[in-house]
């Protein structure tokens, strides 16, 4: 059940992404040769294609953490035996969750205030584009809940720069 789950956050999450990083490119694209081709450009795309990276690096930190991909630092851990390097990494774990916790409150905290505020050109409420904080959060910090659950079952053991592939 939980890996069924596992696959389907990961399939969604990775369409939204992709999705968000096509329209970007048409978008960006498109007001290129518009700004060539015809000397005039849409005002928004800029602004909108900004806050559409904000949305795809925050939704791409969760896959960057279960893929390996984040940046982890191994040289101390490298140093330990074994048993120190499994403790360490899930003091390390421990820790990530309970800072993917905080930033998730704090960011959706700071989303609901800023809510009044208005972009520029578009318009769009602020909190609309700082929602993305908490909501990559969430998801990093269900990636890591999941990675702990495995760890639990002994499944698998945490390593810094790696992750489990469930596909």
């Amino acid at each position: 059940m939980l890996r069924a789950f596992e696959r389907g956050l990961v399939a969604a999450n990775r369409f939204v992404i992709a999705g968000l990083l096509a329209v970007m490119a048409v978008l960006v694209v498109g007001n290129v040769v518009l700004r060539y081709l015809f000397g005039t450009s849409l005002s928004w795309v800029e602004e909108l294609t900004r806050y559409m990276m904000i949305w795809t690096a925050w939704l791409g930190a969760g896959l960057a953490f279960r893929s390996g991909t984040h940046v982890a630092v191994e040289v101390f851990q490298d140093a330990l035996p074994a048993a120190g390097r499994r403790l360490l990494r899930q003091a390390i774990l421990a820790l990530a969750m309970l800072f993917m916790a905080v930033i998730v409150w704090l960011g959706i905290r700071y989303a609901v205030f800023a809510w009044r505020q208005h972009s520029p050109v578009l318009g769009l409420p602020l909190g609309m584009v700082y929602l993305a904080v908490p909501t990559g959060a969430l998801l990093v910090l269900l990636h890591l809940l999941l990675a702990a659950r495995r760890v639990v079952a002994g499944e698998a053991e945490p390593v810094a720069g790696t992750a489990p592939a469930v596909e």
